[in-house]
C-alpha cells in the first residue's frame, strides 16, 4: 500500500494582522530557535530543562476575514491539498463572525477542524454546538492564550486529522478488498448456481436433444398414475418410439451425424406434439428420450384414448419425410408401440414394459407402424430374450453348423454351386429362420454369426475343390447382411479367410438382400464396390419383395439378382407375376447379370423359368439344403453327381 503524504497546513482566520504575527511566532519556524535558547538558558543557571517540542513544522496561512478563509478552504480541498486545522476568531466585523464563518468553512471542507478564539462569552458552549450540530472538530481557545497550548493544540489536532485521513484511506481500501472479494463471492455463487442449474437440467434431459431423460419420463408417469387414481375420468397414453435404421446410419456415417440426425427427430416430435395440441386435448405432452434412438411421447390429460392412435400416426408421418443431413436425404421410419391408462397401471416400470413388446410387434409387422399393447405380447417379448440368450450362447459354444442349397443352370441341369445357409443346434432355438435372423440383426449377433459362416463356408469349399477336381468351377454364395456390410472390417476379414484357404475371389458370390443396400447410405454402397474390386461377384437376394425397383438396378456393382420365392409359387396361376419376372430378365440381361430364381418346387415351375429366359435356379425340385458331409457324397460320385436335373 502506498504511504499517504503528512498535511500539516494551518489557516489562522482573524482580522487582527498582530495575532497573524504571534501565530506565525508560535508555530513557524523560528520557534524551533527560541525553543533550543531557552534549554541553553534553563541549564546554565541549573533549572531543570523542559522537554524539548516535538519536531514538527507547520504551513502557516493567514485570512482576515470569513469569506476569504472559505474560499482558501475550498480550493484547498478541491486540489487535494487540504488545511488540516482553522483557528477562527469569533468576531471579525465588518463580516461574517466566527460561527458564521465556521458554518461555511465546514460547508467548503467537513474534515477541517475548527478552534474557536475568543475573550468573550458571547455565545456559551452549548448554544454554538447546538447551532453548528457536531463537536467532535471543534475546540475553544480562550484569550490571552499561552504559546504552549497553541503548539499542542496545533500538534495533537494535525496529528490526529493525519490519523484519521489514514484510517479513512485505509478504510477505503478495505471497503474495496471487501467490495472485490464480495464481487468475487458472488461470481462464484452465480457460476455455482449456473453450474448446479446445468446438473439438474442434464440430470432430468438428454445432452444431445435437450429432451427430457427417463428420469423425467419415470416421474411424469408416476404423476400420471396418481392422478388417475385419484381422478378416474383422467386419461393418458404412452407412445414408445424407436427410428428404424438408425443404428445402421450411425454406424455407417458417425456419431455426428448420427447425433444430428436424432435432433432433427426430436424436433419434429415437438413440432407434431404442439400441432395436436387442439386435436387431442391434452393438458401436457411430454417427448422424452430414453436410449440411442428410442423416443417416449407421454400424452397426458386425453380426451379418449383413440386420441393416442391420432398422435402416432402424425409423429410416423413426420419421420417418414426424407431427412437432409449435410447435403445428403435420408429416409428413417419409425415404429411405435402404444399403451394407455385403461390398463390400470400402478408403477411407471409397468407402463413402459408394456409398450416395449408393443413397439417390436410394429418393427416385426414391417415398420413404419404402431401397435397397442396386448397381454400376449409379454410372451413374445420373453422368447425374444430367450431366443437372444440362446444365440449368444451359440455362437460362444460354436454350436452352429452350415447347410448347403445347390444351384443349378436351368437349361442343363448341371450343378453350378452351392449357397451356404446358417443353422443352430441348441434345444429351444425357434425353426423359422428369420425369426433368428431378425433378432440376430436387432441384436448385432448377426456379425459374428455371419463371420463364422464365410470362414468355415471357405474352408469346406477349398476342400471339396482340393478332392474333388471336377468341382473346380463350382461357386459358393455367402450371405452378406446388412450390419455385416456396413462394419468395417468387413473387407479385412474376407480378404483374409479367402487368402488362409486359398480360394479365388472369383468363384465366391456375396448376396446382399434389398434391405441391405437400397438405402441413401454412402457407406455400404462403397463396401459393395470394394468387395467387388476384390474379385467377388454380388448378388440381390430376394428381389422383389422390398421397395426396389427395376430402374434401380444400375446402381449397384450387381452380377446377378435372385427372384424371391413368392414369385415362383404365384406365376404358375397368376400371368401378372409371369410379365414381372419376364420384366426382370430381360433388363437384367441387358445389364449383362444373371438371373436366378429361388423355389423351384415342381417341373411346371421350371420349364416357365427356363421359357423365360432364367439362369439358374434352386429348390427341393433339385435338392433340400444339404450338410457337408452330403456334398462330399454327392461330389464323390464324380461327374454323375453334377447333374441334378429333375
Amino acid at each position: 500500500m502506498i504511504q499517504p503524504r503528512t498535511h500539516n497546513r494551518i489557516l489562522l482566520v482573524d482580522d487582527t494582522p498582530e495575532i497573524h504575527g504571534d501565530f506565525q511566532r508560535i508555530l513557524g519556524p523560528q520557534a524551533r530557535a527560541d525553543a533550543a535558547i531557552d534549554a541553553l538558558e534553563q541549564a546554565l543557571f541549573g533549572e531543570a530543562p523542559a522537554p524539548a517540542p516535538p519536531a514538527q513544522t507547520f504551513r502557516i496561512e493567514s485570512a482576515l476575514q470569513g469569506a476569504e478563509a472559505v474560499d482558501m478552504v475550498r480550493i484547498a480541498a478541491d486540489s487535494d491539498d487540504p488545511f488540516t486545522l482553522a483557528f477562527v476568531d469569533m468576531r471579525m466585523p465588518p463580516g461574517m463572525d466566527g460561527l458564521e464563518t465556521i458554518e461555511q468553512l465546514w460547508g467548503a471542507d467537513p474534515e477541517v477542524q475548527i478552534v474557536v478564539c475568543t475573550a468573550y462569552s458571547d455565545h456559551p458552549w452549548a448554544e454554538i454546538v447546538a447551532r453548528l450540530g457536531r463537536s467532535d472538530r471543534l475546540l475553544l481557545l480562550k484569550k490571552p492564550f499561552d504559546h504552549s497550548e497553541v503548539w499542542q493544540l496545533a500538534l495533537a489536532l494535525t496529528q490526529k486529522w493525519n490519523l484519521a485521513r489514514q484510517a479513512a484511506l485505509k478504510l477505503d481500501e478495505l471497503r474495496s478488498i471487501a467490495d472485490r472479494a464480495n464481487k468475487d463471492l458472488l461470481e462464484q455463487i452465480k457460476r455455482r448456481a449456473e453450474v448446479e442449474e446445468r446438473l439438474r437440467f442434464l440430470a432430468y434431459h438428454d445432452p444431445v436433444t435437450g429432451l427430457p431423460n427417463r428420469r423425467f419420463l419415470h416421474e411424469r408417469i408416476e404423476h400420471c398414475i396418481r392422478m388417475g387414481q385419484r381422478s378416474p375420468e383422467f386419461k393418458y397414453a404412452l407412445l414408445y418410439l424407436d427410428l428404424d435404421n438408425f443404428k445402421l446410419i450411425n454406424d455407417t456415417m458417425g456419431h455426428d451425424r448420427g447425433d444430428k440426425l436424432l435432433q432433427d427427430a426430436a424436433n419434429r416430435i415437438r413440432s407434431c406434439l404442439r400441432a395436436l395440441d387442439g386435436v387431442a386435448r391434452v393438458e401436457e405432452d411430454t417427448a422424452a428420450r430414453v436410449g440411442g434412438d428410442e423416443f417416449i411421447i407421454l400424452l397426458e390429460g386425453l380426451r379418449d384414448y383413440s386420441d393416442s392412435a391420432r398422435v402416432a400416426e402424425r409423429c410416423l408421418q413426420v419421420l417418414a419425410e426424407p431427412f437432409l443431413i449435410e447435403g445428403r436425404e435420408l429416409v428413417v421410419r419409425g415404429s411405435i408401440g402404444v399403451t394407455s391408462s385403461e390398463r390400470g397401471y400402478d408403477r411407471a416400470e409397468d407402463v413402459l414394459r408394456d409398450a416395449d413388446p408393443a413397439m417390436y410387434r410394429a418393427k416385426g409387422l414391417g415398420k413404419g407402424q404402431f401397435v397397442h399393447f396386448d397381454p400376449a405380447m409379454h410372451e413374445e417379448a420373453r422368447r425374444r430374450l430367450e431366443i437372444e440368450g440362446l444365440l449368444r450362447a451359440a455362437i460362444e459354444q460354436q454350436n452352429m453348423s452350415i447347410a448347403y442349397q445347390p444351384i443349378v443352370d436351368v437349361k442343363t441341369g448341371d450343378l453350378v454351386g452351392f449357397e451356404a445357409l446358417l443353422r443352430c443346434h441348441i434345444p429351444g432355438l425357434p425353426g423359422d429362420t428369420m425369426q433368428l435372423v431378425q433378432v440376430a440383426e436387432e441384436t448385432g449377433l448377426i456379425v459374428p454369426m455371419g463371420r463364422w459362416v464365410f470362414a468355415r463356408a471357405c474352408s469346406d469349399f477349398a476342400s471339396w475343390r482340393t478332392r474333388y477336381p471336377h468341382a473346380g468351377a463350382l461357386r459358393l454364395n455367402v450371405n452378406v447382411s446388412r450390419r455385416e456390410l456396413v462394419s468395417e472390417d468387413l473387407l479385412p476379414h474376407v480378404t483374409e479367410v479367402l487368402h488362409r484357404h486359398g480360394v479365388p475371389p472369383g468363384l465366391v458370390s456375396v448376396e446382399v438382400t434389398e434391405s441391405g443396400v437400397l438405402t441413401d447410405l454412402a457407406e455400404p454402397i462403397k463396401r459393395l464396390h470394394a468387395l467387388r474390386e476384390l474379385g467377388l461377384q454380388l448378388h440381390m437376394d430376394d428381389f422383389g419383395t422390398g421397395y426396389s425397383s427395376l430402374a434401380c438396378l444400375h446402381s449397384f456393382p450387381l452380377s446377378a439378382v435372385k427372384i424371391d420365392r413368392q414369385f415362383t409359387a404365384t406365376m404358375t396361376h397368376d400371368s401378372r407375376y409371369i410379365a414381372v419376372v419376364n420384366a426382370i430378365v430381360t433388363l437384367c440381361h441387358a445389364l449383362n447379370m444373371r438371373v436366378t430364381v429361388e423355389g423351384i418346387e415342381t417341373a411346371e415351375q421350371l420349364e416357365l423359368v427356363d421359357s423365360l429366359g432364367c439362369d439358374s435356379a434352386q429348390g427341393y425340385l433339385f435338392a433340400r439344403p444339404m450338410s457337408p458331409e452330403a456334398v462330399d457324397q454327392l461330389l464323390g460320385r464324380g461327374e454323375a453327381g453334377m447333374r441334378l436335373a429333375a
